[in-house]
């Protein structure tokens, strides 16, 4: 009976060794990307300008709408045309002469024509509209480009700050495992003097397997938020800068929120397309109300004829001609007017949406600010939190090995002090996540707020892997 006893113990004791094995592998595998050069937010924002669709498909919009410009510029100069013919000519020509007989004589020359025409527009309010129009075209494309790449910046801080969080919540589980295998191996130690109880070591046991479950999520976790960030980056293996591990705040600059505000309706990106936008809707009010007015040009042309009828054959002719053309519409129908009454409302419509742009920019300035602030008042308070949890695992472990504590009790104190520690991370991340994505609403230049990220972090690839647990004794 006894040696059952001892062969289902030795038995479970190599189940345990071998689902430590599988743990250990896993954190030599993260310890091999670690190894490698992390890359920096200012290196992954590069990277993702060249390879997002988004931000590549805006910049092409961006190029196209710059030749709106000239397009519609081309309108209000001068157009000159070439046209040349030559014409061969054959056939017969019947009249009668002076005793009225009928004469019949062949006819077979060629007849070249050749005339230079040009149409200046002296006053083209449509052409004006339509240039004007361009240009705001242009200045949104531009406006929208911004937005985009700033939107860029945002979707590629989650993704950033997703895969830190992720590395930091895996490094924190692994401690938490090896702490936890440690408080097993002492457990069963104590058991095998005498001065331990199944039930501690079950315990134990129980809180290691659950630690471990823990770290194989965390681990998925990584591979998940990695494969965000290469979508995004177009970088294999990616790897993210942590956060120091002592915190040290930046101070918000500028303080105010009123500055803050004040900065964005004054460059946010997406507030200027808006703007634009109404601008465009005006010209094509006014391209509208060209339908009423005249339109006058001056025309010119130079043209020389030969052989141009059968009572010129053999003669040439050069016309020179230069005049001014009006043009005044009378009556259509009333489709001008209805086409005026719609571009108005449609002008309206876009004053609408810049007032609600307005309004939404004011709204997400006073809520990330407030976030930025709050933000770090909370990762003051888990900076204590995580303070206060690691005492007290110093006193569970002592009050453990002097007989006072049980393992219940370490373990609780253990599992308290990793998720202050993971809620710390957690905290601190949000708050730059906040601060990121204030500076984007304030309209900041891209690099400015990938530099004020790469502040915050620093380069952790040089630092140790995880150790792997060492083989079972045999």
């Amino acid at each position: 009976m006894r040696q059952d006893t001892c062969s289902r113990r030795n038995g479970r004791r190599a189940v345990h060794w071998h689902a430590l094995s599988v743990v250990s592998g896993m954190l030599m595998l993260l310890g091999s990307h670690s190894g490698a050069a992390a890359m920096t937010f200012s290196q992954a924002l590069d990277a993702a300008r060249q390879n997002d669709a988004s931000f590549r498909a805006a910049g092409y919009e961006f190029d196209a709408s710059r030749y709106g410009v000239p397009i519609a510029r081309a309108q209000l100069l001068p157009a000159i045309s070439l046209n040349a013919s030559e014409s061969a000519v054959t056939g017969s020509r019947r009249f009668a002469n002076g005793q009225n007989q009928e004469v019949r004589l062949p006819l077979d020359y060629s007849s070249p024509q050749v005339s230079l025409n040009m149409r200046m527009p002296l006053f083209n309010f449509e052409a004006i509209s339509s240039y004007k129009q361009a240009q705001a075209q242009a200045e949104v494309a531009e406006a929208n480009l911004r937005v985009q790449s700033l939107s860029l910046v945002e979707r590629l801080a989650g993704a950033y700050f997703q895969l830190l969080i992720a590395e930091d919540t895996q490094r924190l589980a692994a401690s938490q495992v090896e702490a936890y295998r440690t408080q097993a191996a002492q457990a069963e130690q104590r058991f095998q003097r005498g001065e331990g109880t199944r039930v501690q070591v079950a315990q134990t046991q129980a809180t290691l397997d659950v630690s471990r479950s823990r770290l194989l999520e965390a681990v998925d976790q990584i591979e998940q938020s990695r494969s965000r960030l290469e979508r995004l980056t177009g970088t294999p293996q990616v790897r993210a800068n942590a956060l120091p591990a002592k915190h040290q705040p930046l101070a918000l600059f500028p303080e105010r929120l009123g500055d803050w505000m004040e900065m964005a309706l004054r460059q946010s990106p997406s507030l200027q397309a808006q703007e634009r936008i109404r601008e465009v809707a005006r010209q094509f009010t006014r391209r509208q109300t060209a339908g009423h007015l005249p339109r006058v040009d001056l025309v010119a042309s130079l043209g020389r004829n030969e052989n141009d009828s059968t009572n010129s054959i053999g003669q040439s002719t050069t016309i020179r001609s230069i005049g001014v053309q009006l043009s005044v519409p009378l009556f259509n129908g009333g489709g001008v007017d209805a086409s005026v009454k719609q571009a108005g409302m449609r002008e309206s419509q876009a004053a609408e949406e810049a007032r609600k742009e307005r309004e939404t920019i004011e709204i997400d300035v006073q809520r990330h600010y407030q976030a930025v602030v709050s933000g770090e008042q909370r990762v003051q308070s888990y900076l204590r939190s995580v303070e206060s949890t690691g005492l007290a695992v110093q006193g569970a472990r002592r009050a453990l090995e002097t007989g006072l504590g049980t393992n219940s009790e370490l373990a609780e104190a253990l599992g308290v002090n990793f998720s202050a520690l993971r809620d710390l991370t957690q905290a601190r991340t949000e708050t730059l996540l906040s601060r990121v994505r204030l500076m984007l609403r304030a309209g900041m230049p891209h690099t400015e707020v990938a530099g004020e990220v790469d502040r915050f972090l620093v380069d952790t690839s040089a630092a140790p892997a995880p150790a792997p647990a060492p083989a079972p004794a045999q």
